[in-house]
């Protein structure tokens, strides 16, 4: 059985998730979902009414990202492990560090023990929150479509994806047909690990 949680994105801009350098991973935002998601299970992020380039309507979500999660790595662990996902502040979009999502430097002299790195991406005052879910989601097989062109699934394969917006994602016990169509469709991803 292949577990997989759903949530509506709001933004895509390589930054939550971040699908570049080889691996997928979620550093930001949806704390309580990195949070409980255990690795093995698989997240999904669907389109929204509120993306930017692909709004749909309740029902009519498309898929941006399918990915498993390989690993769950302290906001430390994330820092040591992979320095090329750590931000550059820069308005050069061909700097790929530029949506790096690696932004906690740990430093056992901030309050909360980590200094936030400069990033065009995310504020100070989402640190709190992205603390929150103390761990990164890191994953080695995922299917980035991207919301520029996020993958149609048809009603029979469609997983539970939640209505609103919500904390803690819609869950589907058994999304294995899912995922093996996604699977199917590996040359329209924009960056994926099976190509």
């Amino acid at each position: 059985m292949e577990k997989l949680y759903s949530y509506k994105m709001t933004h895509d801009n390589r930054f939550a998730p971040n699908p570049l350098f080889g691996v997928l991973t979620l550093a930001t935002c949806k704390p309580y979902m990195r949070l409980n998601m255990k690795e093995g299970e698989w997240i999904a992020g669907w389109t929204s009414a509120r993306i930017v380039h692909s709004p749909t309507e309740q029902g009519q979500e498309k898929l941006v990202y399918l990915a498993k999660v390989t690993h769950k790595l302290t906001f430390e662990e994330y820092w040591e492990q992979y320095p090329q996902k750590r931000s550059v502040c820069t308005d050069d979009k061909n700097v790929l560090e530029r949506y790096g999502d690696n932004i906690y430097q740990p430093d056992a002299s901030a309050e909360d023990g980590f200094i936030q790195m400069p990033n065009i991406h995310h504020g100070t005052d989402k640190k709190a929150k992205d603390l929150k879910g103390k761990y990164v989601l890191v994953c080695e097989e995922f299917y980035y479509f991207s919301c520029l062109s996020p993958l149609e699934i048809p009603s029979d394969l469609r997983p539970n994806v939640p209505k609103v917006r919500t904390r803690y994602g819609t869950i589907t016990e058994d999304a294995s047909a899912f995922v093996n169509y996604v699977r199917l469709h590996t040359k329209q991803c924009k960056y994926t690990d099976a190509i």
